[in-house]
């Protein structure tokens, strides 16, 4: 199934939220984006293909246990 726009520019505000996350050393910024990131993915369009994530954000999503194991 072909992702939609929507799953399109979510996925790729996933990748800007991981890339927030990974600018910041401050203990609860990096609490509340990672709640940020959960919230976004639960909430995504179902038709979000996540291996087209980055390998980087791939990593960072299993590390936080946000994603399975791809």
């Amino acid at each position: 199934m072909a992702e939609s726009v929507l799953a399109v520019m979510q996925r790729r505000q996933i990748e800007i939220t991981i890339g927030e996350l990974l600018l910041t050393s401050d203990h609860y910024m990096r609490l509340e984006i990672t709640e940020r990131l959960r919230h976004l993915i639960s909430h995504a369009d179902p038709t979000m293909d996540l291996h087209q994530l980055s390998e980087i954000a791939r990593e960072e999503l299993q590390e936080l246990e946000l994603l399975p194991d791809m």
